[in-house]
Order: C-alpha cells, then sequence, then structure tokens
C-alpha cells in the first residue's frame, strides 16, 4: 500500500514538474487558412507578442486544403502537449460538420477550446454598376428580377451566411462558388459577379479602392474600421448579426495546466494595447475570457448555424 501511494505521489510530482517546464521549445500555430485570409492575419497580428509572453517562440504554419480540414486534422492528431495549436474559425468548428457527410476530426471530440481570440462582423457589398446606392434599393431590384444577380462564396459559411440574407430579405441571388477570398473580391471589383459578403478585415482594402459600393455591416452597430457602413439594423432589419471569429483550440487531452498556460498568455496577449490597436484597424473585435468560454460560445454559434442550415434547406454534402 505505501509503494502504491509513493508511485501515485510521484507520478503527480512528475506531471507538475512537466506542466512547470512547459513550454521549452518553440510552439506552432496551425493556420488551416491561405495567407492573407481573415484568421492568417489575425494569427500574425498575435504570435510575436504571445511568443514573447510565452518565452518561446510562436511559430505559424499555413496547412491550407479541403475547406480548412487538412490543418483541423492535423492538429486533432497531433500529440496533446501544448505544442501544436489551431487557428480556428466558425467552419472549423461548426459549419464542416454542417456541410460534409464524413470528417476526419470530430471538432467536439478531438478539439478543446483554450481561448478565444476574435469576433468581427461582415460586409456586405455589391459591384459599383449596379443602379443601386443603398440596401433598400437593392434589394428592390433583386426583388424585382429574382436569380438575376449572382454572389460569390468562397466558403460555406459565406454561402450560409448570404443565403439567410436572402431568406430575411426575401431575395433570391444565384451562387457562384470561388476557392478563395481575394478571387471573389477581385471578380466583384471587376463587375464579373454582383454580391459579396465577406469578413470585414478582408474587406476593408476592397471597400477603400471605392471599386465596390459597400450596403451594410452584419452587427447592430458600425464598425469603426468601417464607420460610413451603415448597420443593417439602420435599416430596419433583424435577426442579422453573423460574425467572423477565432479560437485557439488544442489536441484533446492535453493537460489542463498546459491549457491555462496558454490561455493566460493569450488573454494577456490580446489585452496589450498594441495588438488591441492592429486588431482595430482591421475591424476586428478583442475577444478574451477563460476557455470554458469559449467552449459555450462556440457550442451557441454552432446550434445557430445548423438552424440557418435547416432554414436554407443544406444538407452534408449538398453545398
Amino acid at each position: 500500500m505505501n509503494r502504491l501511494l509513493q508511485f501515485l505521489a510521484l507520478c503527480v510530482l512528475s506531471s507538475s514538474l512537466w506542466a512547470q517546464s512547459y513550454p521549452n521549445k518553440p510552439v506552432k500555430l496551425i493556420v488551416p487558412f491561405p495567407a492573407g485570409g481573415p484568421g492568417d492575419i489575425v494569427a500574425r497580428i498575435i504570435n510575436t507578442k504571445l511568443g514573447a509572453n510565452l518565452g518561446q517562440p510562436v511559430v505559424i504554419e499555413n496547412k491550407v486544403g479541403a475547406s480548412a480540414i487538412l490543418g483541423a486534422e492535423l492538429v486533432s492528431k497531433a500529440a496533446p502537449d501544448g505544442y501544436t495549436l489551431l487557428v480556428a474559425n466558425l467552419p472549423v468548428l461548426s459549419i464542416n460538420q454542417l456541410e460534409f457527410k464524413e470528417l476526419p476530426y470530430s471538432a467536439e471530440k478531438d478539439l478543446v477550446p483554450v481561448a478565444m481570440v476574435s469576433v468581427q462582423p461582415y460586409v456586405i457589398a455589391i459591384k459599383n454598376a449596379i443602379p443601386a446606392n443603398n440596401l433598400p434599393e437593392f434589394i428592390a431590384l433583386a426583388k424585382k428580377d429574382p436569380g438575376k444577380y449572382t454572389y460569390g462564396a468562397q466558403s460555406s459559411s459565406i454561402y450560409l451566411a448570404t443565403e439567410l440574407f436572402g431568406n430575411r430579405t426575401g431575395i433570391k441571388m444565384t451562387h457562384v462558388p470561388y476557392k478563395g477570398t481575394a478571387p471573389a473580391m477581385n471578380d466583384l471589383m471587376g463587375g464579373h459577379i454582383d454580391f459579396l459578403l465577406g469578413s470585414i478585415s478582408a474587406m476593408v482594402p476592397v471597400l477603400n479602392s471605392g471599386k465596390v459600393r459597400p450596403l451594410t455591416v452584419t452587427a447592430t452597430s458600425r464598425s469603426d474600421a468601417a464607420k460610413s457602413v451603415p448597420s443593417y439594423t439602420e435599416f430596419g432589419l433583424k435577426d442579422m448579426t453573423m460574425t467572423s471569429w477565432v479560437v485557439i483550440m488544442a489536441p484533446a487531452g492535453t493537460p489542463q495546466t498546459v491549457i491555462d498556460t496558454l490561455n493566460a498568455a493569450i488573454n494577456k496577449t490580446v489585452d496589450s494595447p498594441d495588438v488591441i490597436k492592429s486588431l482595430m484597424q482591421d475591424g476586428v473585435m478583442p475577444q478574451t475570457g477563460t476557455p470554458a468560454m469559449a467552449a459555450a460560445f462556440i457550442k451557441k454559434e454552432t446550434e445557430q448555424w445548423r438552424a440557418i442550415a435547416k432554414q436554407v434547406g443544406m444538407v452534408p454534402g449538398g453545398f
């Protein structure tokens, strides 16, 4: 009996000492999106200061492919030691499971939340050639010719969000799929598609170009990054709050002491004045909190988008 107690005490001591030594080598931040996308932008804003707060470099690796599934799978199967983390968003944690019949990872079982990082609204814009100066004028035009106007969607989340917009406003547009944000924005500026909904951090440079016409942001108030763009509530619309967000995730089984260390470092990073300034310049709202708060947020978003998918008739394998 004494030997068993000694063994258990040794295990607890070893675990404690191991946790105290974390991190003792660089931490990898896997970004499952292309460079320059919303999630990548946020990761590159925080990684240097996060490394300073952890005392080890934080190295960004873009593992792009298959609607971010490649990167998510990589992290889900990584050693649960806190050295391989995932920059996750709405598609990775909520919408992929609504879109695909089978996934090589489970957002609920294979990944655990570490910390929230950011939330940002979407911007809705149209090409300049459309004779509509504001959102009500565009809605009126679209109602006259159902299916005439085309919209780009570079992901299932953008597809769902745009379909929700159509559902709420009573208009019908034609979906044009894209493989990335940049090609869709280029085609909007070039007049090849009529309508595009995108995260504000990705869309602000396009709005500033003057080559497209912004109509609204999908938030109840205006964004500091695009103060001239009205909120949808200013037009009397309801239930169109939609956001793009970033949460840092770790492989399931990662020790709680490591999760807590990471959470504290991420919160400290996101709360720093220079990071706040950089995020908000891109229209991104910093978010901090506990892992439990992040888990509750993800659950709520998943339930909301599952309901939206049902409303617009989206079924797994049907996007």
